[in-house]
């Protein structure tokens, strides 16, 4: 018994000098006579990792417990490096326009104020000119159910029940991060999909903007990832999605959801630097989050990093990606999937291309149908103001009116082009109001800081082109005017969307010409609250259309000063380059080349340049060679080809010594008009529709009584 009491004492003595981060520095270390060097060089090596890992720390450190609802905003700086130094285009633009609104002022100091008095006799939504739906109804169409039209491909949908997040077997962690985010009730797009993917089961969702269908394929991602293996870190999830905004959207929501987990995310979409895509990708992270374009550039180009461990993969707007012509990279993003996974499509609309990926990529999928695809919110008022054919030039006044006087908060104006979203961003600029742009024309960091501004209240009005109008979801956007109506009612869709979401009320405000009616139609028959239409006078169009006329010239300015900064710019760029490929040339020219994935056309392109450059290359004898080869080679083509069946053996002999076989000569008959008839020879058949032996007769006149008066008067 005191020999193991004395043991007891001693292990407990050992528990007890157990160190810390803490101790570390005051610590001597007790070591064994025996392989005392050896001993010593690893405690020190201990001793330094330790005291990195202590340093690491703040001393002010504190966790934060609040359970206060936060809008997270998006970590734009995580994601995005910024090389350019200086001011950029948008800066530019920025001080162009305070300079010329201050000289504006210094001019005219009361203009600002009466342009914005209230006309309300005149800005007037009229409640009696409602746009019926009775004027438009049409015999709806017999529409074959899914069983008939669509086989046995689909797996069969259980019953939608409305459940709550806690009904669903979330975890504890997700179960927080959802009442943190502020989710009180999930939508129907949510409830049918989570239960089904928790399953393992492959699923194609169709449901309306604006549903939450994020956060509808997050979630049951993000439970499996829980109960993961933690030997090896590998990725298990990929996500891709067409635009590179939504792609950060999607990226915000996850790491929000994942916020009390362990669970690492990584984002690979273009615009942003590769480079730092390259050291998170090589980390393994579970979900990647990317566009097709990008991904394809680091599976090819970033060494240990493969899809060969992907369990779970998503396709979310679909529809939008293979319109975005990325219908090769999906197949070969596909192909490198293993065949095992699990594949969840979201689509906003179901089109031919569409069913071709669902039979290429899904295995026995669920159908969730959720909306219709030309449904939109329910709480949405739509609005449209009449342009008459006269009137086209005045869209830009009318728009800028709305803007001014009605709408100038959270305010969402959508255009058909670049230029003119540029154009309508230094008008609202002159005008006073805050505006941020966004189109195709801009680097990804303006993109990002002008969607960050808009979210953050810091700019009233976004001027966009359809670039913002799938899938972006900033929240509390009140109007949403579109200069034109679009050209498919899928646009219109989408375009609306981005306001009335999530169950909050919104208002859509579309200008419709004369050439337009036949979409308006469609939009009116589809909707579910009384469609109106507002007025604007003449006198208040006129008034901001010379305003407009006035700005012309100081928009003129602007523009031409953007552009010499631009070209200042990209001068200053290219001889950077120029620069760090002379100091170093051996480096650059050390790297590998970047492989990409080419298309069938791209690829047979290449293999004929490349085969004229080796007949280039070939010597007298070596062509002469290649010419024999290839005769050969087509003789023998022509050999295996099945030959064509005679109606006579051309190999038996011929007792009257003639060549061929005797052609039936044609008998003329008596009569003419039979022979010309009845002959169908090559050389009757030319000289007919030559019309060589057919002259034009002079017509016969038949006509008696003018005959009888033309003798009569030669009479006389």
């Amino acid at each position: 018994r005191k020999k193991q009491y004395h043991e007891l004492c001693h292990i407990m003595a050992d528990f007890l000098s157990i160190k810390t981060l803490e101790s570390d520095d005051d610590e001597s270390l007790i070591l064994e006579e025996s392989d005392v060097d050896e001993e010593i060089s690893k405690s020190s090596k201990k001793i330094k990792k330790k005291k990195s890992l202590k340093e690491d720390f703040a001393s002010d450190f504190q966790f934060n417990l609040d359970n206060s609802v936060v809008q997270q905003p998006w970590k734009i700086s995580k994601t995005i490096k910024k090389s350019a130094k200086g001011q950029d285009s948008a800066d530019v633009i920025e001080d162009q326009i305070n300079k010329k609104v201050q000289e504006r002022k210094e001019k005219k100091s009361d203009e600002l104020g009466a342009v914005k008095e209230k006309e309300n006799n005149f800005n007037s939504v009229t409640d009696g000119d409602e746009i019926g739906s009775e004027q438009y109804e049409s015999e709806d169409e017999d529409v074959k159910s899914d069983g008939e039209s669509e086989g046995n491909f689909f797996v069969h949908a259980p019953p939608l029940v409305q459940r709550e997040f806690i009904q669903m077997n979330l975890s504890r962690p997700l179960l927080k991060a959802i009442n943190e985010l502020g989710f009180e009730h999930p939508t129907k797009i949510q409830s049918s999909t989570i239960p089904i993917a928790l399953l393992g089961k492959d699923l194609c969702a169709c449901a309306t903007t604006g549903s939450g269908k994020t956060a509808a394929f997050m979630l049951p991602i993000l439970e499996r990832l829980l109960f993961k293996p933690k030997q090896t870190a590998v990725v298990r999830v990929l996500i891709l999605v067409p635009t590179r905004e939504l792609a950060i959207q999607v990226y915000s929501v996850s790491e929000s959801l994942a916020k009390f987990s362990n669970i690492q995310l990584g984002l690979a979409t273009g615009g942003l630097d590769s480079r730092s895509q390259e050291a998170i990708l090589r980390k393994n992270p579970d979900i990647v989050i990317a566009t097709p374009g990008r991904l394809i550039d680091h599976l090819h180009n970033t060494p240990s990093f493969n899809l060969q461990t992907i369990e779970i993969l998503v396709l979310d707007e679909a529809d939008r990606m293979l319109e975005e012509h990325f219908h090769d990279q999906m197949k070969e993003i596909i192909r490198l999937c293993p065949r095992g996974r699990q594949t969840m499509l979201f689509s906003a609309t179901m089109t031919d291309e569409v069913n071709a990926l669902m039979s290429l990529s899904l295995n026995n999928p669920v159908k969730l149908f959720v909306d219709q695809n030309t449904d939109v919110a329910s709480s949405l008022h739509q609005e449209f103001v009449r342009i008459r054919s006269t009137r086209e030039a005045d869209r830009l006044a009318v728009v800028v009116a709305l803007c001014c006087r009605s709408f100038n908060q959270q305010t969402l104006v959508f255009l058909q082009t670049k230029v003119l979203a540029h154009k309508l961003r230094i008008i609202f600029g002159l005008f006073g109001l805050k505006a941020a742009e966004l189109h195709g024309n801009l680097t990804q960091l303006q993109r990002l800081e002008a969607l960050e501004k808009f979210k953050n209240n810091e700019v009233d009005i976004l001027v966009a082109t359809d670039l913002a109008a799938r899938g972006l979801d900033i929240v509390g956007v009140k109007t949403v005017i579109s200069f034109n109506m679009p050209t498919t009612i899928k646009s219109y869709i989408h375009r609306v969307g981005r306001t009335a979401r999530a169950g909050k009320a919104g208002r859509s405000i579309t200008l419709v010409g004369e050439k337009e009616r036949k979409m308006l139609k469609e939009v009116v028959k589809n909707a579910k609250i009384p469609v109106k239409n507002r007025i604007l006078s003449t006198e208040v169009v006129e008034k901001y259309k010379n305003k407009l006329e006035s700005f012309e010239k100081d928009i003129k300015e602007i523009l031409k000063e953007e552009e010499s900064a631009k070209q200042l710019r990209v001068a200053e760029m290219e001889m950077n380059k120029a620069k760090n490929l002379i100091e170093h040339h051996d480096e650059i020219m050390s790297r590998p080349a970047k492989t990409f994935i080419k298309t069938q056309k791209q690829s047979s392109a290449k293999n004929k340049k490349e085969s004229q450059k080796k007949v280039k290359n070939l010597t007298e004898e070596e062509k002469k060679i290649r010419r024999e080869q290839m005769f050969h080679a087509r003789q023998i083509k022509r050999n295996n080809k099945p030959k064509r069946i005679r109606a006579f053996d051309e190999n038996a002999p011929d007792v009257k010594g003639s060549r061929g076989p005797k052609h039936a000569k044609i008998v003329p008959s008596q009569k003419t008009f039979d022979r010309e008839l009845t002959d169908t020879s090559k050389k009757s058949l030319q000289a007919l529709r030559s019309n060589t032996n057919f002259k034009k007769k002079p017509l016969l006149d038949l006509n008696p009584k003018k005959d009888l008066k033309e003798n009569k008067c030669l009479q006389k």
